[in-house]
C-alpha cells in the first residue's frame, strides 16, 4: 500500500498555539477589567460634579433672591421673602433643600454678616467647604444689599 501524507499540524504545535492563545486572551480581559473600573471612577466623580455645579447654581440663585437666617441648633438656612421661604438643612453628609436631597457632603460653615464672621442671625454670605470626595471645592455666595439696607440698620 502506498502510503500518503497529509498536510497537518503536529499536537505540539497545536498546544503551543493553544497556550499563546490562552495567554493572550486572559490579558484582554485583565485589560477590560481595567478599562471598566476606569470608566466606573470617570462616571462616579462626574455626577460628583454633576450634583456640585446643580447645588451651586440653585443656592446661589436662592441666597441672591431671599433674605437669609441662619439658625445655628437645627444647622438650617432660612431664606424668606415676601412671597414664600426656602430652608436648607445641612446634615453630616447631606444636604436637604425644602424636599430636595443633595448628596454633598459640606465639611465647614462660615456665615459672614457683612465681612464679619457671625455664628447664628441674619447673613449676607457664605463660605461652604466641601469635602475631599469634592476635591474640597470652596463655595462663596454672597448678597448684593442696596442703600435702604444700610439705611435701616
Amino acid at each position: 500500500m502506498k502510503r500518503t501524507k497529509f498536510k497537518a499540524f503536529t499536537l505540539a504545535e497545536m498546544i503551543v498555539v493553544l497556550v499563546v492563545s490562552s495567554i493572550v486572551i486572559s490579558m484582554s480581559f485583565l485589560v477590560l477589567n481595567m478599562v471598566r473600573k476606569q470608566v466606573s471612577l470617570i462616571q462616579i466623580n462626574y455626577s460628583k460634579k454633576q450634583e456640585v455645579q446643580l447645588f451651586e447654581a440653585t443656592f446661589m440663585r436662592d441666597f441672591n433672591s431671599y433674605s437669609a437666617f441662619y439658625d445655628k441648633k437645627k444647622e438650617q438656612l432660612i431664606l424668606k421673602n415676601s412671597k414664600d421661604s426656602i430652608t436648607y438643612l445641612f446634615l453630616e453628609n447631606l444636604i436637604i433643600r425644602q424636599k430636595d436631597t443633595i448628596q454633598i457632603e459640606v465639611v465647614n460653615k462660615k456665615l459672614l454678616l457683612d465681612g464679619v464672621e457671625v455664628k447664628e442671625q441674619h447673613i449676607d454670605a457664605i463660605e461652604i467647604k466641601l469635602s475631599p470626595q469634592f476635591s474640597g471645592k470652596q463655595l462663596f455666595v454672597h448678597q448684593t444689599k442696596d442703600a435702604s439696607y444700610y439705611l435701616n440698620n
